[in-house]
């Protein structure tokens, strides 16, 4: 089950995200005790980020049961001003009470990227206690989807979209030859809610492309999102949804 929200600018995108992030944390809690949360990197998540650090979630949203994880990094030093976990930290984390023990960011700092993935799937194991071959199930994961189809750091015709035995791999970009880790296909499709925030002109097309044109999951990962349950919101800046037709 999906829903598309067209929102005027990225103000009302955060505002709607944070309330929607909000009322999942706050029904996990009551039902489990616990949320956990795989964060995305990005301009438009940092907007979304400072919202649920202000005072209006101050009280709300019971931080000392949240559990943080990320759906993707670049192969940078955790300090690095292309780090995802240092963005995340910069607005959110470090700015609320969570436990130190509950932010699970990629350890990106070590040379092996592939060492570097398996190293978080170790840390998937542990941190939702699974048994091997068990997939973790997230309460909610950010997504964006890129200019060209992207999400996380699955590119478009990257060995890492037909990863389908690995719950995270390292992935060599081929324009750029950087390396990025990224969760894969098999935990994105086993969350109980995705959260897609998409803003920019830039987008338009991909973003066509990824609802509504023909399947062509290699030009454009995000196609590969079918989850097995659950609920997708997508909440799209204006400019972004010019070309949609529904």
């Amino acid at each position: 089950m999906s829903e598309r929200i067209i929102v005027a600018d990225v103000e009302e995108m955060s505002q709607r995200g944070a309330n929607h992030m909000a009322e999942i944390i706050e029904r996990a809690v009551q039902e489990r005790k616990k949320c956990m949360i795989a964060l995305s990197g990005g301009k438009t998540p940092r907007k979304l980020y400072e919202r649920l650090a202000s005072k209006e979630f101050e009280s709300r949203i019971p931080w000392e049961s949240t559990y943080w994880f990320f759906g993707d990094e670049r192969h940078v030093p955790p300090d690095h001003d292309d780090s995802n976990y240092k963005m995340a930290s910069d607005s959110l984390l470090s700015k609320v009470p969570i436990p130190t023990g509950n932010i699970h960011r990629i350890m990106t700092e070590r040379p092996d990227p592939q060492a570097i993935a398996l190293k978080y799937e170790l840390t998937l194991m542990k941190a939702f206690n699974l048994a091997p071959g068990e997939l973790p199930v997230f309460d909610l994961m950010f997504l964006g989807v890129g200019a060209d189809g992207h999400i996380a750091s699955l590119f478009p015709h990257s060995e890492a979209l037909h990863v389908t035995t690995q719950m995270a791999t390292a992935n060599k970009i081929p324009e750029t030859e950087n390396w990025r880790i990224t969760m894969t296909f098999p935990i994105i499709n086993e969350a109980k809610q995705l959260l897609f925030l998409v803003a920019g002109e830039d987008k338009a097309e991909a973003l066509r492309q990824v609802l509504e044109g023909p399947s062509n999951p290699q030009e454009f990962p995000a196609q590969l999102v079918r989850q097995k349950r659950g609920f997708q919101l997508w909440l799209i800046e204006k400019s972004a949804s010019a070309l949609l037709t529904q």
